[in-house]
């Protein structure tokens, strides 16, 4: 289906996005464009050197995900009349989102306003994760009657998937006030915060960079549960036994990175790496959910109804 391969390409290129808008904050680039516009110094194509490259980087791949995103609420609409409030929802989303990135700009970076737009950022992707799925052909009886089964076999573990889409969200909101409130660089001791040892000094940024890093560990054992559980489970279902493999490995890859992150002082390409290692783990968990939710007819091909369909499974 076209609306369910466009919606892939406009998930990679919001995933292109985040990462590229990841490196605006660690290369001090926010400001580098004055306008809370499209234009950069009063040009749409500004010389693309020094923070403009990252922060004007930044506005013109939004725009193309903006443009990409528009063309999918057409097609949405069109094509799958009972996805309607999805394709607006998106749509909305998109907007508000660039909303938000123009008042980050003209009031100087509120810690508020920033912060929401990173979430709303992460919500989107995650969104278009949920609309990939949801846009795939029909299943036929075979493959719904294989899906309920797996889902059978599956159990509580998914409950645990959730848990861990949950624990993933609340580490990325930590993650955004660590950035935002200029948090990430207040402690350089490994593992306490001080580099002579104290675990929780007094300054309120130092105590949210441990939490930060705390949360992180819970972040950790929660995945690394639920992806037991899962692979355990999920005997017969080799692409979420492959998501539960991959998940571990993630985790323990942004445990290196964050690290790193601060023993080399912030470098540029580590942070950024960190911050692509908890889009792609929080894309891992939401698809996961997406996959492992009841499919029927009805809700795959436009709303199209089968009395013996519905027999094998529900909404």
């Amino acid at each position: 289906m076209l609306e369910h391969r466009f919606t892939k390409l406009v998930a990679f290129a919001t995933f292109v996005l985040l990462v590229i808008g990841g490196t605006v904050n660690p290369t001090g680039s926010s400001l580098a464009c004055p306008e809370p516009t499209f234009v950069c110094h009063g040009q749409l194509f500004p010389p693309m050197t020094g923070g403009v490259l990252y922060e004007h980087g930044h506005r013109l791949a939004a725009q193309t995900v903006g443009l990409l995103q528009i063309i999918l609420t057409v097609l949405m609409i069109r094509r799958r009349p009972d996805l309607k409030w999805l394709a607006w929802l998106l749509g909305g989303m998109i907007a508000v989102q660039a909303a938000l990135g123009a008042i980050t700009v003209a009031y100087l970076l509120p810690w508020y306003v920033s912060t929401a737009h990173l979430l709303l950022a992460m919500s989107y992707f995650g969104l278009l994760v949920y609309t990939a799925f949801v846009t795939r052909p029909a299943p036929s009886v075979v493959e719904l009657q294989q899906h309920q089964r797996r889902r059978t076999e599956l159990g509580s573990a998914r409950t645990w998937i959730g848990i861990a889409l949950g624990a993933v969200f609340v580490q990325l909101l930590i993650g955004a006030l660590v950035r935002h409130l200029g948090a990430a660089m207040v402690c350089l001791g490994m593992p306490t915060c001080t580099i002579a040892g104290d675990w929780w000094p007094e300054a309120g940024v130092q105590h949210l960079h441990m939490i930060h890093r705390g949360f992180g560990v819970v972040v950790g054992i929660v995945t690394t549960i639920a992806a037991i559980k899962v692979y355990r489970a999920a005997r017969s279902w080799s692409g979420l036994r492959a998501l539960a493999l991959l998940a571990p490995v993630l985790v323990v890859g942004q445990i290196v990175l964050g690290i790193f992150t601060v023993w080399t002082m912030r470098a540029v390409p580590l942070a950024v790496a960190h911050f692509a290692g908890a889009a792609s783990l929080w894309a891992l968990w939401t698809a996961a959910w997406c996959m492992t939710r009841s499919r029927s007819v009805r809700s795959m091909s436009g709303g199209a109804d089968h009395p013996v369909l519905h027999a094998v499974t529900s909404t």
